[in-house]
């Protein structure tokens, strides 16, 4: 009974075993060929404007500019006296010369006061005459004793009233008259005018604000620095800016550096002086720029989107032999050349003219065999139309020999 059982087992362990066999060839079959798989993804195609060559380059480090145009030269035109507004000649937009008429303030009131600053002028010049007079008087009858020092002394300290009347009207008349020329508004500076609050009819107080005028002659941009490049900073430091609306790059220079980070930002704010001959540029135009900061001249380059990074290390994939490879380098600084951002190449076996790969296309099968493809749009051989064979003449129906009847 006992043997019986063990045959049993040992029969069904064999069955189960060849039936194992038999599934596993099953699924092998229906498996394609790892060779084949292989010969597939060893093949990687590239176009021409996936490659470029690692080559020699000057590269300028920049710094990144944003901020705004102000002018250098511009006035806040306030009212000095106080009245009615009789006139506003000039608006917004109209070019003024300096001492230009821009309004008027009615001025009667002022050409009272300093016709009555006059009169009173007058009388104390005519107190002071009398008062010079009698001193000069007194001063030889007390040499002859007809009268007391006293006398003398009271004659003296009188003259000197009337002088010291006699210059405070002066002052009054010239402070009258200073206010009547003030009823008229000028321009303090050749420009334009940017605002203009007030218009006829209006009363204004004393240091209101009538007018801006700015000169758009030469403007700086006014531009936030992070504290932790302001170090690079110096000042006669050329800067290209692009303006919206301003075809070409405008060039200005650092002039001036904020000595104190701003509260908010903690940035330090710099000011880039443009000129604006032409008068294109305006006040308050948003403008980005970049400060040239550095250079090396010389290096070895490769554009910085074939850099891979990965934590601390970088590489780059490469052609060698025709197969791709991924060569690892030690980078150094990251600038412009010709219209691109390059990253020098101070370590590792890349070599000027050997081809890489340009752009990051994310991970690629190292060792696979590089095959070129046309770029797109290009005309290869097998693409050129074929010539089309001139037909064979046909004979003419019922012509002798043809065979018809």
């Amino acid at each position: 009974m006992l043997k019986t059982r063990k045959r049993i087992i040992i029969a069904a362990v064999v069955a189960v075993v060849i039936l194992a066999i038999a599934i596993a060839q099953a699924i092998r079959k229906r498996e394609p060929p790892a060779a084949t798989t292989d010969t597939a993804s060893s093949v990687i195609e590239f176009s021409p404007d996936d490659l470029t060559t690692v080559s020699r380059r000057t590269l300028v480090q920049t710094l990144p500019l944003t901020g705004s145009l102000r002018a250098v030269t511009q006035a806040a035109v306030k009212s000095k006296v106080a009245g009615s507004v009789l006139e506003v000649a000039v608006r917004e937009g109209d070019a003024v010369q300096s001492g230009q008429i821009l309004a008027k303030i009615d001025a009667r009131d002022y050409a009272a006061r300093a016709e009555q600053s006059r009169g009173q002028m007058a009388a104390m010049t005519g107190q002071l005459d009398i008062a010079r007079q009698t001193l000069e008087n007194n001063r030889v009858l007390v040499e002859k004793g007809f009268i007391s020092k006293n006398a003398f002394d009271t004659a003296q300290s009188q003259y000197e009233i009337a002088r010291a009347n006699l210059d405070a009207a002066r002052a009054a008349l010239a402070s009258s008259n200073l206010s009547l020329a003030d009823t008229v508004v000028h321009s303090p500076l050749n420009g334009q005018i940017a605002s203009r609050s007030v218009e006829p009819g209006e009363k204004v107080a004393v240091d209101t604000k009538l007018f801006d005028v700015v000169d758009l002659r030469t403007l700086e941009l006014e531009a936030p620095v992070p504290v932790g490049e302001i170090g690079r900073v110096r000042i006669g430091q050329p800067v290209q800016i692009a303006f919206d609306g301003i075809d070409a790059p405008v060039q200005g220079a650092i002039t001036r550096i904020n000595p104190a980070a701003q509260p908010g930002s903690r940035s330090i704010m710099v000011y880039v002086r443009v000129a604006n001959p032409s008068g294109v540029l305006r006040v308050g135009m948003f403008g980005t720029g970049t400060i040239s900061v550095g250079s090396r001249e010389n290096v070895l380059a490769v554009p910085a989107t074939a850099v891979r990074t990965d934590a601390a290390r970088h590489s780059v994939y490469a052609l060698v032999g025709g197969k791709l490879v991924e060569q690892p380098v030690e980078t150094g600084i990251t600038g412009d050349a010709d219209g691109g951002t390059w990253t020098e190449i101070v370590g590792g076996p890349l070599t000027p003219g050997q081809q890489i790969v340009k752009n990051n296309l994310g991970s690629l099968r190292i060792g696979s065999t590089v095959h070129m493809v046309p770029a797109a749009g290009a005309t290869t051989p097998a693409s050129k139309p074929v010539p089309t064979p001139a037909p064979t003449p046909m004979p003419a129906t019922g012509a002798p020999g043809s065979g018809q009847r």
